[in-house]
């Protein structure tokens, strides 16, 4: 979606409330995407939230993953 498909009320709010409501979108998906994960899915990811939370050092950071991911682009 380009600004131009945006309603003209919400660009013609500043960027500081553009951001504060974006975010109040992305929680609001996050709620209800959280709701629609299987027991399967629940239960792997709190395995591996177990997994780093005994070992927080293992693995690699965001910021390390995300620029491996982009090199090749």
């Amino acid at each position: 979606m380009s600004t131009t498909e945006l309603p003209a009320d919400i660009l013609a709010l500043s960027i500081p409330d553009r951001i504060e409501l974006a975010i109040k979108i992305w929680d609001s998906v996050g709620d209800e995407a959280a709701t629609d994960l299987s027991n399967e899915h629940r239960r792997i990811l709190d395995e591996r939230l177990e997994q780093h939370q005994s070992n927080p050092g293992e693995g690699e950071s965001w910021a390390s993953v995300k620029a491996e991911l982009w090199k090749n682009r």
